[in-house]
């Protein structure tokens, strides 16, 4: 893999570090959701909700839209896709190196 790569997975996994933003990340899972709604579900102040949701919007995790005074959030499908993806690919060469020993 070239570093390229390399640096845009740790990025991207480095944004899921936190059990916040995993929580955030599965909680999107099921459809998009306006940024009132994820601090009410999680019962956390504006501020940190939105600490965190920059963070996985920076890394490209998720995604924002304006409507109003309003911000929704969805997935990245296509970024969480990649993610699944990198992480398979590791489970297979692993799988591939104890089937050759």
């Amino acid at each position: 893999m070239d570093t390229f790569k390399t640096q845009q997975f740790a990025k991207l996994l480095k944004a899921l570090s936190g059990d916040i933003r995993l929580n955030i990340i599965s909680y999107l899972a099921s459809g998009e959701k306006c940024v009132c709604h994820i601090y009410e579900y999680f019962k956390l102040s504006q501020n940190l909700v939105s600490h965190h949701l920059g963070i996985l919007r920076e890394s490209g995790l998720i995604k924002d839209r304006k409507d109003g005074k309003w911000v929704y959030y969805s997935l990245n499908e296509q970024n969480i896709e990649k993610v699944t993806h990198f992480l398979q690919e590791i489970v297979q060469k692993k799988k591939e190196e104890r089937d050759t020993c």
